[in-house]
């Protein structure tokens, strides 16, 4: 059908020159101007032209020009010249006819050029306003952009994205499903980020990267599209402005709700912390006067005075368990300063009623051993707690080890140590291979406020398997800069 119109269409020119003609002649008849009737043909031809195009324009001019001779320039009835200056009147009318009907012609299309590149600007700016008052959302963006890519009258396209090692999604599209060549194209995307353009039975195809950073998130694609690719490329580039705006709003959201979620774990902490103390402090109180009414009883006061280290260490839990959410919300900043290792020990032993009594502590430190360049109070927790695992750990009777030297390939560590004789942990591999605390489940709490004031410190925590049996937990801490013992 459409076929037969084209064909149809280009009779319109030979029938109207043969009915101007006819009408025309009419008039000469009637003593009409020749002059006039060429100027009426003109006007005829410049109509044909503006609808039916350069060719069509052409064929109208011949056609007018053809019958002009015949009917006006004597002889008339024939194709024949008489007057020689009839041929150069002739030829001015159809270059004239021809010249008129080529600026027609580029005039039309360059009306229908601005017309397209203004339609083209109204959908980037809709685009534009749609992208950045949609709803927050994956989802809702692609839609958006999948309805400007349709507003180009391309026939199948959409937002594709990127996910993972090769993974590709596609949040919304139209038209004809993506084969294995679009998939292919849109992939080679991820490599080179440059758009690709190829040409399709209307237009072309055009796949458009989708730039944030460094590597496209994903590609704009718009098939048998006669938008041009610069518009395009525009909404590409407002779609990756939109997806990046999305992805810093679920950023900032996620970090809002990680700071709630500390702020209510330290005003949790802080609030058991008061409630729980306060019945320890009345209970260590009530316990050292019954020790000092049953001073005739030595077995009653040693109990009493196991009863009394246990609240102390349940009130040294939950000291650090408030130092802990502190230091995980960032209200702790340390303030290191050089601290000599031996001195570091002999605090840590006098906080301390544990190790027991009867437990033997061997103490070693390296006559080289440089200071330590750490928060003093975190630095006695993170010794204090590792103490305190290595007792409950280590049989009855067996010692403990404390060790401090420089670190064996690290210059600007110190290496402390705390070896017990317990079990040992199922995580230890072979001896002398280290793992990370990190890597210890369950850790314990005494284990994990040591992890954590450590990585504050700027050091880590690393267990190893003992040689006989047992632990050894290394505190891998900053050195002072002087590096002198």
């Amino acid at each position: 059908m459409q076929r037969r119109l084209e064909g149809r269409r280009w009779l319109v020119p030979t029938g109207a020159a043969a009915v101007l003609t006819a009408v025309t002649f009419t008039l000469s008849a009637a003593g009409v101007n020749p002059a006039a009737a060429g100027q009426l043909f003109l006007i005829t031809v410049l109509l044909l032209a503006t609808w039916g195009g350069l060719g069509i324009g052409v064929t109208a001019a011949l056609v007018a020009t053809a019958a002009f001779n015949v009917f006006f320039l004597p002889p008339t009835g024939t194709f024949d010249i008489a007057d020689a200056s009839n041929w150069v009147a002739l030829a001015s009318f159809l270059a004239a006819a021809v010249l008129a009907s080529r600026l027609v012609v580029r005039a039309r299309r360059q009306a229908q050029t601005a017309l397209a590149r203004a339609t083209e600007i109204e959908a980037l700016y809709r685009l534009g306003i749609e992208l950045f008052t949609a709803a927050v959302g994956t989802r809702s963006l692609a839609h958006t952009a999948t309805e400007a890519v349709r507003a180009t009258g391309a026939a199948a396209g959409g937002l594709a994205l990127f996910r993972g090692e090769g993974e590709l999604v596609f949040p919304d599209w139209f038209g004809e499903v993506p084969d294995g060549t679009v998939r292919q194209r849109i992939a080679s995307l991820r490599v080179h980020g440059q758009t690709l353009e190829f040409p399709a039975t209307r237009g072309t195809d055009l796949y458009l990267p989708l730039l944030t950073g460094e590597e496209p998130v994903g590609a704009l694609v718009a098939r048998a599209t006669e938008a041009t690719r610069s518009a395009l490329e525009s909404a590409a580039r407002l779609l990756a402005l939109a997806l990046e705006r999305d992805r810093l709003l679920a950023d900032r959201s996620r970090l809002e709700a990680l700071r709630e979620s500390e702020a209510l774990k330290t005003a949790l902490l802080r609030a058991v912390s008061h409630d729980l103390s306060s019945p320890l402090t009345v209970m260590g109180i009530q316990v050292d006067g019954l020790r000092r009414e049953l001073g005739p009883y030595p077995e009653l006061g040693s109990r009493l005075a196991a009863l009394t280290a246990q609240i102390g260490l349940l009130q040294r839990r939950i000291g650090n368990l408030l130092s802990f959410a502190r230091l995980e919300a960032g209200q702790i900043e340390p303030h290191p300063e050089p601290l000599p290792v031996p001195d570091l020990v002999r605090a840590a032993r006098e906080s301390l009623s544990l190790p027991r009594p009867e437990r033997p502590v061997a103490v070693e430190i390296a006559p080289d051993c440089p200071d330590l360049l750490v928060d003093p109070s975190l630095a006695l927790e993170i010794l204090v707690n590792l103490l305190e695992n290595a007792d409950r750990a280590s049989p009855p009777g067996e010692a403990l080890e404390i060790r401090g030297g420089r670190h064996p390939t690290l210059p600007a560590r110190i290496r402390l140590g705390v070896l017990d004789r317990g079990p040992g942990l199922t995580e230890l591999g072979e001896e002398g291979q280290e793992i990370d605390a990190a890597n210890v489940q369950p850790r314990g709490l005494g284990l994990e406020i040591a992890r954590s004031f450590a990585g504050a410190s700027g050091g880590a925590i690393r267990l190893t398997r003992r040689h006989g049996g047992g632990t050894c937990a290394w505190a891998d801490l900053p050195a002072a800069a002087s590096g002198e013992p």
